[in-house]
Parts: structure tokens; C-alpha cells; sequence
């Protein structure tokens, strides 16, 4: 059963607080999530107001399947997240 691990990268530069942050990434997830079956959830600079890192997994029976579902959830975040979006690194792990 292979997984794809995707971390998204982020630069905010109009955020002025956290609250701000929390808000802007809140929006992202839930369309990305919307789009996709990817979990997703802030993983580092959480206490920074600018930057964030989101991880988002997903799973799947099939290669084919999750390659192309991986792919369409990264072009999802680069047209919702366009310049905000710094770093996208995608992992496949087949345990």
C-alpha cells in the first residue's frame, strides 16, 4: 500500500500575527482538503508569523492512481497558494 508524503512551504508576507496566519492556512487547508483526500495539518513555524509548513499524506492501492492523485493535489496547491507557495517536495514511500 504506497503513501504520498507532500510538505508544502510557505511564505506569508502579509500575515501580522498569528491569528492572521491561522486564518490564511485554515482557508488553504479546507479548499485543498475540499479538492483532495489528503490529511493536512501544519507541522513546523508555528509560532512564527510569516512562514508555515503543511504535510499532507494520502493513500492509495494502486502506483498509477496515487501518482496522478499526488499530482493534481500539487497543481490544486500551486494554483490556490500561487506566490505564497516557496517549496513543494514530494515523497513516496511503498513500505
Amino acid at each position: 500500500m504506497p503513501i504520498a508524503y507532500c510538505v508544502l512551504e510557505l511564505y506569508l508576507p502579509y500575515s501580522q500575527s498569528l491569528k492572521d496566519k491561522r486564518m490564511v492556512l485554515r482557508k488553504a487547508q479546507d479548499r485543498l482538503r475540499a479538492k483532495s483526500n489528503f490529511s493536512i495539518a501544519e507541522v513546523d513555524y508555528q509560532d512564527l508569523w510569516q512562514r508555515a509548513k503543511l504535510a499532507a499524506v494520502t493513500v492509495s492501492a494502486d502506483n498509477a492512481v496515487l501518482e496522478r492523485v499526488t499530482q493534481k493535489f500539487v497543481q490544486d496547491a500551486e494554483d490556490l497558494l500561487q506566490e505564497l507557495l516557496i517549496d513543494c517536495q514530494v515523497t513516496f514511500i511503498d513500505p
